[in-house]
């Protein structure tokens, strides 16, 4: 049972990475292979910074962390983000550079390109910035980092960072808005079944645990 409901986690994951190649122009083209009915005409070609504003992160004092989870959630990088989502990990007294909820967060450092959506007001760390965006924004992002497009950035074959004006000149393409939402609702939805199947999968290693412990002696 673990094994087949690995398998189907893996190919649904396989199927978003298909999807999204197909639903993103490729390098070099205006328009994508698949397009939902009623939507034509080629994409606008744009810079990150031309449409979205984007803040980089400030790292408060180490002095001001703290365990207390009333004070401000820091995000400082990649172990502070987990499939998506903000992990709070550490806390901060002193209010630096913020992301807002519903913000889009990256890391900066490596590894570069690193994806969340901001369910909190959270301070942040020069590790990571915070882009005001949409859903399609998200899995454009997405996309880019399926096809390496930081690698450029990368000093040998390990990522250093990349700064504001990267970010800003960023080149991606988008369609009308009403298209826009389409993209992004569906590959939101394809996200939430992928959660569930994933959730379904550690209950099913959580019970194989416990069953092991009452089993055997």
């Amino acid at each position: 049972l673990i094994e087949k409901q690995e398998h189907k986690v893996s190919k649904m994951e396989d199927f978003k990475k298909y999807m999204l190649q197909q639903m993103f122009p490729k390098k070099g083209e205006l328009v994508p292979d698949f397009r939902f009915d009623r939507f034509d005409g080629n994409w606008e070609k744009i810079s990150i910074g031309d449409k979205f504003e984007v803040t980089m992160g400030q790292s408060p004092n180490s002095h001001n962390y703290t365990t207390d989870t009333k004070a401000m959630i820091l995000v400082q990088g990649n172990a502070d983000l987990e499939n998506g989502h903000v992990t709070p990990r550490i806390y901060t007294k002193e209010i630096t550079k913020t992301s807002k909820k519903g913000d889009i967060i990256m890391t900066v450092r490596a590894p570069v390109g690193t994806l969340a959506v901001n369910e909190y007001d959270v301070v942040i760390g020069r590790g990571v910035c915070s882009i005001k965006g949409s859903t399609f924004l998200y899995y454009s992002l997405t996309n880019m980092n399926l096809n390496n497009y930081w690698n450029k950035f990368s000093s040998g074959s390990t990522f250093e960072s990349i700064n504001s004006l990267d970010i800003k000149n960023a080149s991606l393409k988008m369609p009308s808005i009403a298209e826009q939402e389409k993209i992004g609702k569906f590959f939101k939805n394809l996200d939430i079944q992928i959660e569930s199947e994933k959730k379904l999968l550690e209950s099913y290693k959580k019970m194989k645990k416990s069953l092991l412990q009452k089993m055997f002696v």
